[in-house]
């Protein structure tokens, strides 16, 4: 079925789930084409659906959550609870974005949260990330410049060709996930590229943001490419230990819990 006219935000979420009623599932391109809207704002709809219940995303699209079937919930549920303390931090990142905004985003899958809760300004984004390239490139309120080089398996091109290209741009804000980050050592990378990569980006942005919640907290990798104090501010959860929160404003941070 299409639909002509454009319809409220409100209005659209009830087509969708009437169609997951009825189909068992959805797909974000369909469901784009057949409302007229862009697939980013068909995305921030079924995450809305997720929250509430009605559905369980996957790659592409979303499938009806059977409220009656418990065990059939399980992987869901186990989800949710993963993703929800990341989703916290996205949506307090995406509060940050103004109009016309410059950004980078990196390959982190946090950051990758950001486009679901961004407003629909125009903006720019220069990413490495072939995920964040897939979510926005057919958006028109958004300018988006993909890094060159080596696809690696951290899921974007990551080589000496993406840290040079990347070096040129000012970026109003930028936004950082890390696997290991240390209040006092900093934030640190496996390999030498990753580190150069980031490192490139932080000289060149008026604010940096790195987003990162409490399982990875205090731990420390090969290459180190940041100290606490060169972030604007560190966004993680709830959840983190005092210990952790003291040390961060100790060692000259700005701390926001999401």
């Amino acid at each position: 079925m299409e639909y002509k006219k454009e319809l409220s935000g409100v209005k659209r979420r009830e087509r969708i789930i009437n169609e997951l009623r009825e189909h068992g599932e959805v797909i974000v391109k369909i469901l784009s084409e057949q409302f007229g809207v862009s697939e980013m704002t068909i995305r921030r709809d079924l995450h809305l659906l997720e929250e509430q219940g009605y559905a369980t995303i996957h790659y592409g699209g979303a499938s009806l959550l059977d409220r009656q079937n418990i065990g059939c919930q399980s992987f869901s549920l186990r989800k949710g609870k993963e993703l929800e303390n990341k989703r916290k931090i996205a949506k307090k990142a995406a509060s940050f974005i103004k109009e016309g905004d410059v950004l980078f985003m990196d390959t982190s899958t946090t950051v990758l949260e950001i486009l679901t809760y961004m407003p629909a300004f125009r903006v720019k984004i220069i990413t490495n990330s072939v995920p964040v390239m897939e979510t926005v490139y057919r958006d028109e309120n958004i300018d988006l410049y993909m890094a060159p080089g080596l696809y690696r398996s951290l899921g974007g091109p990551l080589d000496y060709t993406t840290a040079e290209y990347l070096s040129r741009f000012h970026y109003n804000k930028a936004f950082f996930g890390s696997n290991s980050y240390d209040p006092v050592f900093g934030a640190s990378a496996a390999e030498e590229i990753e580190a150069a990569v980031k490192k490139c980006v932080l000289g060149n942005s008026d604010e940096n943001y790195l987003l990162v919640d409490h399982s990875k907290m205090g731990k420390r990798s090969f290459v180190k490419y940041a100290d606490t104090v060169d972030y604007t501010d560190i966004l993680s959860d709830e959840e983190l230990d005092i210990d952790w929160r003291t040390k961060i404003i100790q060692n000259g941070g700005s701390l926001i819990l999401c």
